[in-house]
């Protein structure tokens, strides 16, 4: 606030005789007269230091039209100032409100060296102002002052106001409600007092916005339907059932952490219940906000929808957080060559179980396929998790997650869960991937990797109730398989090639399944330190070998129907444990080769056959290996198990020996 004399421009009025004699010299000198009785100040505002104080307001009570702004020098410059004494205000926040008596002198400019601001605090004579609630035609304001005056209220639709309303009494706390105000108009508003002195304080510029005139009601709901176009986001709602009719509908979208923009061009009749916005961006996401507007172009409070995420087309760098869990994903999303989509850890990905758009290699579901580049970063304790949108437990409820190419980068997938796909969850035909602790559950197929040539470790990976092959490997360069775990699965893992240099290496692995534990063509393969149970199926079979030699079946604890058949190509088969405990087995080791090759270094034992097209060699055994047993059942072996010391270097046979491979 500022202090004045009890002069205002009401005040200033001249009488009727004067003010007739004064238009009669205008009407004779024209604009002469006007610049007679104007001039101008020039000066800088400083602080206590001599630094230059930037952004103060700086005006004279006589002439508030004038008001300016000081400058990186402190300096201002006010123009068109009446002759004579003016009191010259400077606020800034940061310093006590200065006033100063200046006389400007006519058609001269006045000019001060500088102003200073002082950082006392100043009385706090008018405080807290506030509005406290608007009305179509009125508004409640409320403020303090230090002691108890009776205040004025200044207000209009410009600074200058022109109206004044006055309090009945005196107050230290203050409440008053101006009448009588036109619907959707801004105001501005003031308070002033006069003290014991005559003198006039004024608080600072506020203003107020009134309502609407009988706002219409919001509509009742607003949802978002099914996508049925590429970038068409189709929302619906229904009419409020009671208050105010509305004439018609405004529509307003939300991209996340933007404005809300209005996105239709013509009024939206009253009698709609949806709007299909098509200029939707793919890949990102929505809200929106539909507002009920009467005749007069009020508009009610807002509907607002959930959050949508649009599927489509990524065409830049997408990151889905923790935040925006859930993302439902009602249809297709194609990550575009050069960019890439990021999701956090702890994000939830609800996927519809039927493709809205019916696009993709499969039209019926939803799928995510990738061209340029997909990094799942997840945590063990905060996972990305992949789960119908529904709840339902269907083994075919999505196509999973295709990347087809690694020109963009990487693609990285860690901590990631995948439930309920048809086909393969994630298939993978890319040159390079880094890919551990994913899981797959409740699906058709599990993971392939077709192609990548480049040295790749797959670890920690968990496979359970997979109806078909849980993990393809194809045309790979080195693929280490590690630490993995294999629950009800019909087929454990699927090796194919026709490189001879390319190699699978199996190690620590646990592999329960229904058929095979391991099948396949082998270029140089190893299967080592790994358990297989498949007590209605195979252990591992070999289909080719591709290579004449560095193919290793080592330490590997197998409990099946039948043990391991090799139907073409060499391998070296030792330090194994091969049963079956229920003791009803067919074949422990069999050779479908030319050859008649011996296997030392082995446990058979359970079969109906041990051998078949081929023999034990030394150190072949056939005695019941002591397991731990338990339930669940525990293949280690019990501490007076002979098969302790009765690997190839004098120690213990199959899973949990010591391989030196």
């Amino acid at each position: 606030m500022f202090l004045t004399e009890k002069i205002s421009i009401r005040n200033l009025l001249l009488p009727a005789a004067l003010l007739a004699i004064f238009l009669s010299l205008a009407g004779l000198t024209g604009c002469g007269l006007r610049q007679s009785q104007t001039g101008s100040l020039h000066s800088r505002v400083i602080d206590a230091s001599g630094n230059a104080v930037v952004n103060a307001e700086v005006f004279s009570i006589f002439a508030e039209r004038e008001k300016v702004l000081s400058g990186l020098d402190g300096g201002f410059y006010l123009s068109e100032l009446p002759a004579g004494i003016n009191n010259i205000v400077i606020l800034h926040p940061d310093f006590a409100i200065e006033e100063r008596q200046i006389e400007i002198k006519s058609g001269d400019s006045t000019v001060l060296d500088f102003i200073r601001l002082d950082k006392a605090n100043a009385p706090n004579r008018i405080s807290d102002v506030k509005v406290v609630k608007t009305a179509s035609t009125s508004a409640e304001i409320s403020w303090n002052t230090y002691k108890s005056v009776i205040c004025n209220v200044e207000y209009g639709t410009t600074i200058f106001y022109g109206s004044l309303i006055r309090e009945q009494r005196p107050a230290n706390e203050h409440r008053l409600v101006i009448e009588g105000l036109l619907p959707e108009t801004l105001y501005h508003f003031r308070v002033q007092y006069l003290d014991e002195k005559n003198a006039s304080y004024f608080s600072y510029d506020y203003s107020f916005k009134t309502e609407g005139a009988d706002r219409p009601s919001a509509p009742a709901s607003l949802n978002i339907r099914p996508f049925t176009a590429l970038g068409a986001v189709e929302v619906e709602w229904q009419h409020a059932a009671s208050g105010f009719p509305a004439a018609s509908y405004n529509l307003y979208r939300q991209v996340k952490g933007g404005e809300w923009l209005k996105i239709n061009e013509n009024i939206i009749d009253a009698r709609a219940v949806s709007y299909v916005d098509r200029a939707a961006v793919t890949g990102s996401f929505c809200r929106y906000a539909l507002k009920a507007v009467n005749s007069l172009g009020a508009e009610s409070e807002a509907t607002v929808s959930e959050m949508v995420f649009i599927p489509g087309v990524i065409s830049q760098t997408t990151v889905l957080t923790l935040a925006d869990s859930p993302v439902r994903l009602y249809s297709d999303l194609i990550v575009a060559a050069g960019a890439s989509l990021v999701i956090e850890a702890g994000t939830e990905i609800l996927v519809s179980e039927t493709d809205s758009l019916a696009a993709g290699s499969d039209e019926q579901r939803v799928e995510i396929t990738v061209q340029g580049r997909i990094e799942i970063v997840g945590s063990a304790e905060s996972p990305v998790v992949f789960t119908p949108l529904n709840g339902s437990g269907r083994r075919d409820h999505w196509a999973g997650i295709r990347i087809l190419s690694s020109q963009t980068g990487i693609s990285d997938i860690s901590h990631a869960r995948l439930f309920g796909c048809n086909g393969y969850a994630l298939d993978v035909a890319a040159l390079n991937m880094r890919i551990s602790n994913l899981e797959i559950s409740y699906s058709q197929y599990g993971l392939r990797l077709d192609g990548i040539r480049e040295v790749m470790s797959l670890s920690s990976c968990r496979f359970n109730e997979i109806a078909s092959v849980a993990l393809e490997l194809k045309n790979c360069r080195r693929i280490t398989v590690e630490n993995g775990l294999f629950s009800e699965v019909h087929t454990g893992i699927v090796t194919s090639t026709d490189k001879n240099e390319d190699q699978v290496i199996v190690k620590d692995c646990d592999i329960y399944a229904t058929a095979v534990g391991i099948k396949g063509i082998w270029g140089r393969n190893r299967i080592i330190r790994t358990l297989i149970v498949s007590h209605e199926g195979s252990g591992i079979v070999c289909d080719n070998i591709l290579h004449s030699y560095d193919n290793y079946i080592d330490h590997v604890t197998i409990d099946a129907r039948n043990g391991i058949l090799v139907k073409a190509g060499n391998v070296t088969i030792q330090n194994n444990i091969v049963v079956d405990r229920y003791q009803k087995g067919s074949v422990g080791i069999e050779n479908l080769t030319v050859f008649m090759p011996e296997y030392g270094f082995n446990n058979v034992y359970g079969f109906a056959e041990n051998y078949r097209g081929c023999s034990g060699s030394t150190g072949a055994l056939s005695i019941d290996p002591k397991f731990a047993a338990g339930n669940p059942y525990d293949y280690r072996l019990m501490s007076e198990s002979t098969l302790k010391l009765q690997d190839i270097y004098g120690s213990e046979l199959g899973r949990y020996g010591v391989s030196r491979l």
